[in-house]
């Protein structure tokens, strides 16, 4: 149950960890040693004697109950103690301990992955209605049932279940309502509708925060990012899965958190923010490896052999797609099983072994059925087009094509959300219609050439396809030609470091804004930056300076600018000549700084940064750039004459 993302030769599919939407790349063959802390309070130290004892308090139970409900306690990490709970409490006949004890072991089975005991549970006690008094708790074993029948190749019996909780929604508290949530959500996602997987997150996050519940905010997150990501909105995507890693770092769920730290390290990596990415999945994987979650490691070894194959480490690539390959086939993930494959085949033919790449695509091809969506189908059959076309297999190039057209429509006819993206469905089925046709003028071309009589033909046709080749490539550089400029004229203007201005570009940027009577200018400077290059080198200087640039895109208004100015100095334009407002920016803005610094893992302790700000405000009298920027400037020295971490302004 992770989340995972396939890439077949460069192409992006969406692995689905039979309930989640995912995407991106992963990591290197050695894991990293992380260790994922978790803090216990002495009366929970207690409570670990206590449960060896022949006679357990009462009192103790339902604490450490109360806490792995409030994700106070991991599920996996804390097994023997929750099956202890759990036996102690049938035992002693508590009956209302027995019933909730019994209700989050179903979700421990759940997470263990051990359908068939899960399965033998849920009956047993979802036929004693009369023992399960409390519906808060009834509940918790609907939600974990809703999840198991998802699993299911049989789509009714899950679909019943989430018909019914649909119907009763209304009738139940705040609190009952984000369990009810959180179990829709799941079966949606898993169910590719979308629109109501974010519906259902949002309600049950908009509860969730109402009622203080973060574990429930967390999962609500990571919902929502992996919906937006699977509709190719990353932006939105890395919002949500930050949203989600940030809740779950404050409880002490282990899985949930392993699994935000694994979504936004595949989103970022599809940003191609290779470092950051690198570091959320070395923390995702320390928490597989620590509980040996099969699954998990199968997604990350597939990954790392990905990462190795796009690097050019073909040997090494080659032979942790094998070992994935059986370790895929033994925890039953079909996606996985296959996708290994498909790399497999991708790494011999960039050996050149074009022979045993096309016996192991044939492979594929006789357990297609065993992918699970077509989407995936559709970009096996694009790699066997492909192949196919290298070795000259025209009639099984021609078939390969032909499916993918089939299957991209049957997914888009799946998961479209919208006209537009309807629209685009319709565009790429066009698309993929004329490769088809110019597939079969190929092969008519392959045809005619045995026959003399249809020399002549052949030469016209030969001469229409060159001419057609020789407008197409001259439309292609035309259009290189065009994206060459636009990338260099923002390079001119971009700081490569941060990713926003650089002083170039944010002067521009004052330059447009100056038209405009109200604005503000305003000059930050990092305090006491030189002491950070000095005592922790310049690698963790950047960082600082990247953690800035961070918070500013996070917490300055839509239509505000800034820019790196020079070294550790930000020129900001702010749509706004109101001092209140002014200062409230740069107080969010001193917060969301700390927080991404309290991130740097070289601070350890954690280091207080601040910066100072010289602001003006011109909303009187129109000024020169040059002159309101002077001033800012002047204003920033007074700050930092005042004793720093201040802003100044006039």
């Amino acid at each position: 149950m992770i989340n995972g993302v396939i890439k077949f030769a460069g192409s992006k599919v969406i692995i689905v960890e039979n309930n989640t939407h995912s995407r991106g790349l992963s990591i290197r063959y050695f894991f990293r040693a992380f260790v994922l802390a978790s803090v216990f309070s002495f009366s929970l130290q207690s409570l670990a004697l206590e449960l060896s004892l022949d006679t357990p308090n009462r009192e103790a139970i339902q604490q450490f109950i109360s806490d792995v409900r409030k994700s106070r306690l991991d599920y996996l990490e804390n097994e023997k103690s929750l099956k202890e709970v759990f036996n102690v409490a049938k035992e002693k006949g508590w009956n209302s301990l027995h019933a909730e004890a019994a209700a989050l072991y179903s979700e421990l089975l759940f997470r263990q992955e051990k359908y068939s005991d899960l399965t033998s549970h849920l009956q047993y006690y979802l036929d004693k209605k009369e023992f399960i008094e409390r519906e808060d708790i009834h509940l918790l074993f609907l939600e974990t049932k809703l999840k198991s029948l998802t699993l299911m190749d049989d789509p009714a019996p899950a679909q019943a279940l989430a018909k019914k909780l649909e119907v009763e929604l209304s009738q139940h508290s705040n609190d009952e309502k984000i369990t009810i949530y959180r179990a829709l959500a799941y079966y949606y996602t898993a169910d590719d509708a979308l629109r109501k997987t974010l519906k259902a997150a949002l309600d049950g996050l908009e509860l969730a925060m109402q009622t203080g519940d973060v574990a429930s905010q967390g999962y609500f997150y990571r919902k929502i990012a992996d919906a937006y990501t699977y509709l190719s909105e990353n932006d939105k995507g890395i919002y949500y899965a930050k949203k989600a890693v940030s809740t779950f770092e404050k409880t002490n769920d282990g899985l949930f958190t392993a699994k935000a730290y694994w979504s936004l390290g595949n989103i970022l990596l599809e940003n191609d923010d290779t470092p950051n990415a690198l570091l959320y999945l070395h923390k995702a994987l320390a928490y597989f490896e620590k509980v040996n979650m099969k699954k998990g490691l199968a997604f990350a070894q597939y990954s790392i052999a990905n990462v190795q194959y796009l690097q050019g480490n073909l040997d090494e690539a080659l032979q942790l797609a094998q070992e994935n390959i059986e370790l895929a086939r033994a925890s039953g993930i079909h996606d996985m099983q296959l996708a290994s494959m498909i790399l497999l085949s991708n790494i011999y033919i960039e050996k050149g072994n074009l022979e045993v790449a096309n016996q192991i695509n044939d492979d594929v091809f006789n357990l297609i059925e065993k992918f699970s969506r077509s989407i995936y189908k559709a970009e096996f059959f694009g790699e066997r087009y492909e192949l196919k076309r290298k070795i000259n297999q025209v009639d099984e190039a021609f078939e390969a094509l032909e499916k993918k057209l089939f299957f991209i429509n049957k997914h888009y006819e799946a998961t479209s959300e919208s006209n537009i993206k309807a629209l685009q469905v319709k565009f790429e089925v066009k698309e993929k219609e004329d490769e088809i046709r110019r597939l079969e003028y190929q092969k008519n071309i392959s045809e005619l050439q045995a026959k003399e009589e249809y020399q002549q033909k052949i030469i016209w046709r030969l001469s229409a396809a060159i001419a057609f080749i020789l407008v197409l490539v001259a439309l292609l550089l035309f259009y290189r030609q065009v994206r060459q400029r636009k990338k260099y004229h923002r390079m001119a203007s971009t700081d490569h470091l941060s990713n926003c201005l650089n002083r170039r570009g944010i002067l521009n940027a004052a330059s447009v804004k100056l038209a405009h009577h109200s604005v503000s200018f305003a000059i930050v400077d990092l305090d006491y930056f030189k002491k950070i290059n000095d005592e922790y080198g310049h690698d963790i200087g950047d960082m600082v300076l990247i953690a800035f640039a961070n918070a500013a895109k996070d917490t300055l208004p839509k239509g505000d600018e800034f820019g790196r100015y020079g070294g550790e100095e930000w020129l900001f334009v702010l749509n706004s000549a109101d001092e209140k407002v002014v200062r409230s920016i740069f107080q969010k803005l001193a917060v969301a700084f700390q927080k991404y610094c309290d991130a740097i893992e070289a601070f350890n302790p954690k280091k207080e940064m601040t910066f100072s700000v010289g602001a003006t405000l011109n909303s009187k009298s129109p000024n020169s750039l040059d002159s309101l920027i002077k001033r800012a400037d002047t204003l920033l020295y007074r700050a930092k004459e005042n004793g720093r971490n201040q802003v100044v302004i006039d």
